[in-house]
């Protein structure tokens, strides 16, 4: 088995509308926007060149890795099959510093910022992607992407989230602790980060 993750890029001459009816058929509409991220299982990616060749075809363009999956926090009440999660997703793509080796990197995300991460803020699910090895010759060199679901007032609530509502003097420690543990190992001017809707599908 494994997972698949693209970011995919509407043609020009698509509409917003035309584009998210290829990608989500079914589902409800969602904000407008011009760039959309999806995980794919599949028993093998030699197995996988037709949904290749498909999403190849609805946009302009697209960058693929394969990615090992680390499922470290997943609600799935709420995030329903075939319906819109709730809150909001964030999609982040990470890149190494030049200044730290590989194990370096793994061994602070996955031994230090992974507690971090989920002690100090309200997401409810929180995914980390490997990156395996690049799909396309022009993908970008990321090392991981995070996937990760926080409520709806945290777009705009600090207090919710960092999980904090409340509780300035919680807020501003859990923001200098994932700040400080940010810096060790993420370079803000290699970063993607999509807010954007989930939607879980078979």
């Amino acid at each position: 088995m494994e997972k698949l993750a693209y970011q995919l890029w509407k043609k020009d001459d698509d509409s917003l509308e035309t584009f998210k009816e290829l990608l989500l058929k079914n589902l409800s509409k969602d904000e407008e926007q011009e760039y959309f991220v999806i995980f794919i299982k599949v028993k093998s990616y030699f197995l996988a060149d037709t949904l290749e060749s498909h999403l190849k075809k609805i946009t302009k363009k697209i960058h693929g890795f394969v990615v090992s999956e680390s499922i470290i926090l997943d609600n799935s009440k709420k995030s329903p099959l075939g319906s819109r999660s709730e809150g909001f997703s964030q999609v982040v793509f990470l890149e190494k510093p030049e200044t730290m080796s590989s194990f370096e990197w793994f061994d602070h995300w996955t031994n230090y910022h992974t507690e971090i991460a989920i002690r100090t803020q309200s997401n409810f699910i929180y995914i980390q992607n490997t990156i395996v090895r690049p799909l396309q010759k022009a993908s970008p060199s990321f090392i991981a992407i995070i996937e990760e679901c926080f409520p709806f007032e945290a777009m705009t609530d600090p207090e919710v989230f960092y999980d904090a509502k409340n509780n300035p003097e919680q807020l501003a420690k859990h923001a200098q602790i994932m700040m400080d543990s940010c810096e060790k190992f993420i370079d803000f001017k290699k970063i993607e980060v999509i807010p954007t809707s989930r939607y879980r599908i078979i």
